[in-house]
């Protein structure tokens, strides 16, 4: 729904942009070209007079091509290089992707749905609310994921929990058929605030790659935006992106652990933040294609000839 929206939204905005009017100017010259070429070679018969008669349907294929080409592009999608791995950026709703999901969450692995700890908004707590009845089911699956982890615990009157297990934790639960990895970025301070940093989020993806690699059952792979949201990373949420796709494509030259990334980004965010999905493609197609790996294993990211 809301990418539909999203795309009937944009497509709107470029029908009536400046970009509409070159993608109509655009497609009648080549239109013209096809008129002249077609005239020169043709002058002795009656295919020019022909050409010149039916001019309105020109016009009409003029305006077709333009909408065609005002259409948003909402997927850039990339083969890694030497490598049977294709990695995915994508505008819509995480949840309507098919995979695995990476879900951000916190070191006390908080699961109260409430204003002043987890967000029912965000994409833990809508989770909670798609495949568990309650929090306490979720709580119980989460402690047995983390029977073998050793946690720190905090002193003093908290909104949430005081075992805090070490940034990039990964737990894997499997909520209805469906596998979903909780990994640790954020911590929550006393007053249930979260916060993380592009350090933490870094070392997040390290520890996920290498738990999923272990211990993953090689399904697709669908995330958000890691840490944008409520974990309040000031970083961008380009920078984000190229963050993960670059974290990605390093753990895979230890091993193939998987066949798919996609890694989503919602509508709202990409018209509230301007973020443009061609940058972003050229990123994706830059690390893909000319990253090599060598025998031993080590990646090196090269640059275009």
């Amino acid at each position: 729904m809301y990418r539909a929206l999203f795309i009937v939204k944009t497509w709107g905005r470029n029908l009536i942009s400046v970009r509409a009017a070159t993608a109509v100017l655009s497609s009648f010259g080549a239109l013209w070209l096809f008129v002249e070429i077609t005239t020169f070679f043709f002058e002795e018969t009656r295919f020019p007079q022909l050409l010149r008669e039916q001019w309105w349907l020109f016009a009409l294929l003029g305006v077709a091509a333009a909408i065609i080409r005002c259409y948003p592009k909402t997927t850039v999608t990339q083969k890694l290089n030497g490598r049977d791995v294709t990695v995915e950026i994508s505008i819509g709703d995480v949840f309507s992707f098919d995979g695995a999901l990476i879900i951000g969450s916190n070191t006390t692995f908080d699961t109260r749905l409430s204003p002043t700890l987890i967000a029912e908004s965000s994409v833990q707590g809508t989770f909670t609310k798609r495949h568990f009845a309650d929090e306490a089911k979720l709580d119980i699956e989460i402690a047995a994921g983390l029977d073998a982890n050793q946690a720190h615990h905090l002193e003093g009157k908290r909104q949430g929990k005081s075992e805090r297990y070490p940034t990039g934790t990964v737990v894997r639960l499997n909520p209805k058929g469906r596998t979903a990895y909780f990994v640790a970025i954020a911590d929550i301070n006393e007053h249930g605030v979260a916060g993380s940093s592009f350090e933490g989020l870094q070392m997040s993806l390290a520890e996920l790659w290498v738990f999923v690699g272990s211990r993953g059952l090689k399904d697709r792979l669908v995330m958000p935006v890691l840490g944008t949201g409520f974990s309040r990373l000031p970083q961008t949420r380009e920078q984000v992106v190229r963050e993960i796709v670059k974290s990605f494509v390093a753990a895979c030259s230890e091993r193939v652990f998987v066949d798919r990334l996609t890694i989503v980004l919602s509508p709202k965010d990409v018209a509230e933040h301007k973020i443009s999905l061609d940058e972003l493609g050229e990123y994706l197609k830059h690390v893909c294609f000319y990253t090599e790996f060598s025998s031993e294993a080590h990646v090196k990211l090269g640059s275009p000839a």
